[in-house]
């Protein structure tokens, strides 16, 4: 009985273990945390447009008629939206409604993003311009 027992102890010590480490999930980058936009290219907007604010993995704003939250996922250029949550208030004008109906498109089709710190950007899966923000939000009144 010992003979088997002392066997296969050495056995085990004779095996060779890769402990190789685990390489530790990258931290996405988040290159537009913290970054504050308006829509500017809207001519049809309610005077109070659509706003872009992100934080993190994190984007929300207000539609020109309700606000706005999602998850983001960027890459590069690459950004897109995750599934939009909305409030429900009802909007006072056809205007606000025009503006909100074409705010969530924009964030349903963007696919990449340009900016600066002045200027960002969104484009279509064609790299086509679908919505222009500058940087500056009005202050509240």
């Amino acid at each position: 009985m010992r003979s088997p027992l002392l066997a296969l102890l050495l056995l085990a010590a004779c095996t060779q273990t890769s402990a190789r480490p685990t390489p530790a999930p990258q931290a996405a980058t988040h290159y537009l945390s913290g970054t504050k936009w308006l829509r500017m290219d809207d001519l049809n907007a309610n005077p109070h447009g659509a706003t872009l604010e992100f934080d993190g993995d994190r984007a929300s704003g207000y539609t020109g008629c309700n606000r706005w939250t999602a998850d983001v996922q960027e890459a590069g250029e690459e950004l897109r939206f995750g599934m939009v949550a909305v409030t429900e208030m009802a909007c006072a004008t056809p205007m606000q409604m025009d503006t909100e109906r074409n705010f969530l498109s924009v964030l349903d089709r963007t696919r990449y993003a340009h900016f600066d710190q002045e200027s960002l950007v969104l484009m279509d899966a064609r790299q086509n311009q679908i919505a222009q923000f500058n940087s500056t939000l009005p202050t509240p009144e």
